[in-house]
């Protein structure tokens, strides 16, 4: 799939296409200096690293009985066995260091995260005026919810984000979550926020039930990804979906070859699961159409197609794209051909 000979030549001429899109996306963006917004960020990671013996570790516990409760999935009666475990945890040497490192200006040092969740919400309350902010927990355990939690690194309710930080330290991290290296991209600082984001468009991302084909999946991911850059237009498209810009490059140079296989091997409304997931489940790559090409590919391409539906239809609103459950309505008036934006 992906011809290296080409790469810096491609790479070139897709800066440059990219470099006009986002001067011409920036000046559509609505100016939300002006809405109010709350971003209330509790330091609980702060709270936790004070406690030096076993009654701290257990005070702690009972004066956030609540986020103790869901984050570590215990109940108040074994707050004591909890203390156990977690005392160990909390006063290692390494632990400390990592922690201390965590601190640093170039992590969580600085007031990124504020600034992120306040763009967020802003857009999120201009867009929908009845958005009311979450509050938000952060937290630091060296991993130790790893085994407890499915998605340690983000917890998102209406009313709740609890982040672990210790996730979200990426590649310069003193230690690393038990995750992939292709993961890893989706676990640095700069990508909470965005990754927030995406969790959050489920609640406004309307699916009809019935309809269970890969194309109504494509959709599905498209529709948020276009959701996620409306509510941060600053942030780079790699953040949201975890590509690394040479990908992002690649995928949007070759698309034409991926869009390929993906007709010619009638994918669009097949309802097979296990087909489905080599499209859109996370994986380093999708080698069914080449050792190049990334992972997740499907909700790329539900990205580029949502993503010209949205762009061919001036006077839809992201509210109406939202709740908008044709697929097949969405693909169709894309007009999405397998082609990059300039020779369509």
């Amino acid at each position: 799939m992906l011809q290296k000979y080409k790469y810096y030549i491609i790479l070139l001429f897709s800066s440059l296409v990219f470099a006009c899109t986002s001067e011409q996306d920036s000046s559509s963006e609505p100016d939300v200096s002006s809405v109010k917004v709350n971003v209330a960020i509790q330091r609980l990671d702060k709270d936790l690293l004070a406690c030096k013996d076993k009654n701290q570790l257990i005070n702690f516990f009972n004066a956030h009985k609540s986020f103790v409760s869901t984050y570590f999935q215990v109940l108040p009666q074994d707050f004591d066995k909890l203390a156990e475990r977690l005392l160990p945890v909390i006063t290692n040497q390494a632990f400390q260091d990592f922690y201390k490192q965590s601190q640093e200006q170039a992590f969580f040092g600085n007031t990124e995260l504020e600034d992120d969740f306040k763009e967020a919400f802003q857009h999120l309350k201009y867009y929908y005026p009845d958005f009311k902010e979450p509050k938000i927990i952060t937290i630091f355990t060296g991993f130790f919810a790893q085994d407890i939690l499915s998605s340690p690194e983000l917890i998102i309710s209406d009313s709740l984000i609890i982040i672990g930080l210790d996730y979200f330290m990426g590649k310069k991290g003193k230690f690393l979550p038990d995750i992939y290296d292709y993961q890893l991209r989706k676990a640095s600082p700069h990508a909470i926020v965005p990754q927030a984001v995406l969790l959050l468009s489920a609640k406004y991302n309307a699916t009809k039930p019935s309809e269970k084909s890969l194309l109504a999946d494509m959709v599905w991911y498209g529709k948020s990804y276009v959701f996620g850059h409306t509510m941060m237009p600053s942030k780079a498209d790699s953040l949201f979906i975890g590509y690394s810009d040479a990908q992002l490059t690649d995928c949007y140079t070759f698309q034409k070859d991926i869009w390929a296989h993906f007709i010619d091997n009638k994918l669009l409304h097949t309802n097979d699961d296990p087909i489905k997931a080599k499209y859109i489940m996370d994986r380093p790559t999708t080698p069914e159409i080449g050792a190049s090409c990334p992972g997740g590919i499907g909700r790329w391409l539900g990205w580029r197609i949502v993503g010209k539906y949205f762009d061919e239809n001036d006077k839809l609103t992201i509210q109406e794209l939202m709740k908008e459950t044709n697929a097949q309505k969405i693909f169709e008036e894309s007009h999405y051909k397998g082609l990059p934006d300039e020779e369509e």
